[in-house]
């Protein structure tokens, strides 16, 4: 394969140990290679740039693996390309597809020609965690119970100041109200000089903090009189205590207060100060995702590598998704370098929208009124929580008739 072909190869253990374990995967965009990469999380994996024809090639030369995982979007005539690869591959490598075609009759003829599964795009981390993974390996990922009860968590956390957590965490929260017509929460736990609440243009009480510090206080009427609507979908919850104030903040009251949100709302956003006070972890350890969101800047790419080593050490690597803010803004490093620092494409990418952002800020609304552009970026996004656009996970099941 030429050199070009590749990106982004991962793989968990030496080569100098023998291969055949491996599980190879060609894929043409970034979010497939992330959701595959999380959800293999843990195998001794490899993830290309190309298509069943580049797996094809490999497979004339090198036959050293257990699984492979290979893209057919977009290709004329699948058929023919499977029997291609058929003649080349060992008949105990366990295949699997991906691919724009969503009719049933194609994934049943899938099945009857001996596949292992077929995942229409875009996929995400939960459809490889619950259809792609017991397949190829034989077991499921690390347990799941803490975060499938309840609403799902996701948690941004910023790798350097003025890198838009907060802004990507308010419109964020907006957008997967607005394609899931779900009840969205959005918590600040920046408690004192947290800028959720200024960049909506409201004030909120004290509530927050008692909750945090005695749990015992708290109750869903207690976090119904805190939270603030935004829209009739969305609630901010936060707080604006004074820079010398003296905060007692509990992992016991993170874990109520983030139990209390889960029980009301189907999808609860967490702005989440770095670095990380122990009595953050709770949400760490609920959250089915961690942006860690960074610029490209010096500080940005080293503050990004320690903070998804300390996402990972609370709570394993499976859920870290890194997202490249103002990616092509003037004067930042070259794409090659971050790659290169990170290890890996960025999982999730926004480019520089202007001033608009700003002036969002200022005006004290969400920028997605302002910026039309941002609702396009923050899309795959949504889809990789949601899986909205690529069914979720017991829609795909009723579809394939399990």
């Amino acid at each position: 394969m030429s050199v070009n072909m590749a990106v982004m190869e991962q793989t968990t253990e030496p080569t100098s140990v023998s291969t055949r374990n491996r599980i190879v995967c060609f894929v043409n965009d970034e979010l497939s290679a992330a959701a595959l990469r999380k959800g293999l999380d843990g195998s001794n994996l490899v993830i290309r740039r190309g298509t069943i024809r580049h797996a094809t090639r490999m497979l004339e030369t090198d036959t050293e693996l257990s699984g492979l995982v290979t893209d057919i979007s977009g290709v004329d005539d699948p058929f023919t390309e499977l029997e291609r690869l058929a003649s080349v591959c060992p008949p105990d490598v366990k295949v699997a597809l991906i691919g724009d075609n969503r009719e049933i009759t194609f994934y049943r003829e899938l099945m009857e020609i001996g596949l292992t599964e077929y995942l229409p795009t875009p996929i995400t981390r939960d459809m490889v965690l619950d259809q792609l993974r017991p397949k190829l390996l034989g077991d499921t990922a690390p347990t799941q119970s803490d975060r499938d009860r309840g609403g799902h968590v996701v948690s941004i956390c910023g790798a350097q100041g003025g890198a838009g957590a907060t802004s990507v965490a308010i419109n964020l929260a907006l957008q997967l109200a607005e394609t899931t017509k779900a009840k969205v929460a959005l918590l600040d736990l920046h408690l004192q000089g947290g800028e959720t609440a200024v960049m909506l243009g409201v004030r909120p009480g004290p509530g927050l903090r008692i909750a945090l510090e005695n749990p015992m206080r708290a109750d869903t009427l207690f976090l119904e009189r805190a939270a603030i609507e935004v829209n009739d979908r969305v609630c901010l919850i936060s707080g604006d205590e004074d820079l010398d104030a003296k905060l007692d903040i509990t992992e016991a009251g993170v874990r109520h207060v983030l139990g209390l949100l889960r029980q009301r709302f189907n999808y609860v956003v967490v702005d989440v100060p770095v670095p990380f006070p122990a009595s953050i972890y709770p949400v760490i350890q609920m959250s089915r995702h961690v942006l860690v969101l960074l610029e490209a800047e010096v500080t940005g790419l080293r503050n990004a590598h320690a903070l998804r080593n300390a996402v990972t050490n609370i709570a394993g690597k499976d859920r870290v998704f890194t997202l490249l803010n103002r990616a092509d803004r003037a004067g930042g490093l070259p794409r090659a370098t971050i790659v290169k620092a990170l290890g890996a494409e960025p999982d999730m990418v926004i480019p520089d929208l202007g001033k608009g952002m700003t002036q969002a800020v200022n005006l004290g609304v969400p920028a997605l009124k302002h910026v039309s552009k941002l609702r396009r970026h923050l899309a795959p996004i949504v889809r990789e929580i949601t899986g909205v656009g690529s069914m979720k996970k017991a829609g795909w099941k009723r579809w394939l008739g399990l």
